[in-house]
């Protein structure tokens, strides 16, 4: 199973988005603690906070934002639910574009 799925699964059994995506990348990421909570930063989508700090812990530089926003066409979550963009969509939009910064690095 790859980040993606695996985000998306854990959403589907329960776990909020950040713990999600947070939470599969625990293979990859050797500072893994905690996530951040959803709607902490501003009402940002708590997917977006969990990849930020994936990325941020590996020390990856990245125009995430951008190609979140460019994907999604938010980073809050208010505007993303009203949009109706079914959470589990933004949970695996978030780990594929965190997957794909990770990839360049190897």
């Amino acid at each position: 199973m790859n980040h993606e799925d695996t985000a998306r699964a854990a959403h589907r059994n329960g776990s909020n988005c950040a713990a999600s995506v947070y939470s599969a990348f625990a293979d990859v990421n050797p500072t893994h603690g905690e996530p951040p909570l959803p709607r902490g930063e501003g009402g940002m989508c708590g997917a977006v906070l969990a990849a930020r700090q994936v990325l941020r812990e590996l020390s990856i530089e990245n125009d995430f934002d951008q190609r979140f926003t460019e994907v999604c066409g938010s980073l809050k979550c208010a505007e993303l639910r009203r949009a109706r963009i079914p959470c589990n969509d933004l949970v695996g939009v978030a780990a594929k574009l965190t997957d794909a910064y990770i990839e360049k690095m190897r």
